[in-house]
């Protein structure tokens, strides 16, 4: 679900954006007569867990060009976060989550997973 205001992407269950109020949709509509906007949504690409993991994240996908945001666990989606490593979940409740335009979401993924290794805790 995604919010027409901020465009933030949440996961199901979540129908209100808690930022600006507004009622979630499922799919942005094109303005009329306007011409192909690239998609602006900023999606979650993994949980960063400690100040020098999230300063290795952002500095890896500032000198690659990819904008990225590191936000709080508690403003960010809390449900369904699921993570790709079973054994960490319990830790995720300390854990910033690294947000970056959808576009750059795969080459994020790649170049996140080379940098923090066993580090990378990948949204499914």
């Amino acid at each position: 679900m995604i919010c027409p205001t901020c465009r933030y992407e949440y996961p199901g269950g979540i129908v209100v954006c808690p930022d600006c109020d507004e009622s979630l949709v499922a799919q942005l509509r094109p303005t009329a007569g306007a011409a192909a906007i690239p998609d602006d949504t900023w999606v979650g690409v993994c949980a960063l867990i400690g100040t020098i993991t999230v300063e290795l994240a952002k500095g890896a996908l500032d000198s690659n060009n990819i904008p990225s945001l590191v936000v709080s666990k508690g403003f960010a989606p809390s449900e369904p976060v699921k993570m790709a490593t079973d054994g960490l979940a319990s830790l995720v409740g300390h854990a910033e989550i690294l947000l970056v335009p959808r576009q750059y979401r795969d080459d994020a993924s790649i170049i996140l997973e080379a940098v923090l290794g066993e580090d990378f805790l990948q949204f499914e």
